[in-house]
């Protein structure tokens, strides 16, 4: 049996994609609905898959601001980890959940004890963890569906700063990335820029006198 590194939705899904029907296979981020998972290839149906994927808890009084994700993956990866090597990061209510590979859990336990200003102290974690999603959405005004138009609508940039990110691979939709700026939006898309955040496309509200697009976006929170 061989077991892969944490992937991301992208790679996760290719790899799906290769595997199908060709090679028995489960895979598993350490909880329901992760993003972030591992693949574990086996020789045979019945096999029994082991992830070895470990979930770390700890909490911090907010004195010094929230934490956000960025800043708990940032900590990690100044230990000199590889971000291979780390699941999904969860953060709410002074509550931060990290999955790890087991062979990194105790360097992270003896290690990873300050994040920006506030102290933390991870402790292996065995309960039930649900990730909230929260999205803020709003309505815009858009001349068209075209991917760069979206962007540029959703991160309030100029279309021609739009094309730009398009085109150097910092936009995916649906977790692929496009650099195909004429890509027409279909509802419900994931879009994610990078620098700027992920939103999700809810789709077309209704259209103007003027054909113009009134669209429901929303911002990840």
């Amino acid at each position: 049996m061989i077991v892969t590194p944490f992937f991301s939705i992208e790679h996760a899904n290719l790899c799906e994609s290769l595997l199908q029907n060709k090679i028995y296979y489960e895979k598993s981020g350490g909880y329901e609905h992760a993003e972030r998972v591992r693949f574990a290839l086996k020789p045979y149906e019945d096999d029994e898959a082991k992830f070895d994927i470990v979930c770390l808890k700890a909490t911090y009084v907010n004195k010094f601001g929230a934490l956000t994700h960025r800043d708990v993956l940032g900590a990690i990866l100044h230990l000199g980890l590889e971000r291979e090597k780390i699941g999904d990061i969860i953060v709410e209510n002074e509550n931060i959940y990290v999955f790890i590979e087991k062979d990194i859990e105790n360097y992270i336990i003896c290690n990873l004890t300050k994040i920006k200003r506030s102290n933390v102290h991870f402790k292996v974690y065995s309960g039930v963890v649900e990730k909230q999603i929260h999205i803020k959405y709003q309505t815009k005004i858009v001349a068209s569906l075209r991917l760069d138009v979206i962007v540029a609508s959703i991160g309030n940039i100029s279309r021609k700063q739009a094309q730009i990110l398009i085109k150097e691979g910092c936009v995916k939709v649906n977790h692929i990335s496009l650099e195909e700026t004429s890509y027409l939006c279909d509802n419900n898309s994931a879009i994610s820029i990078r620098g700027y955040g992920r939103f999700h496309f809810k789709g077309i509200v209704k259209q103007t006198k003027k054909d113009r697009f009134v669209i429901e976006v929303g911002a990840y929170q």
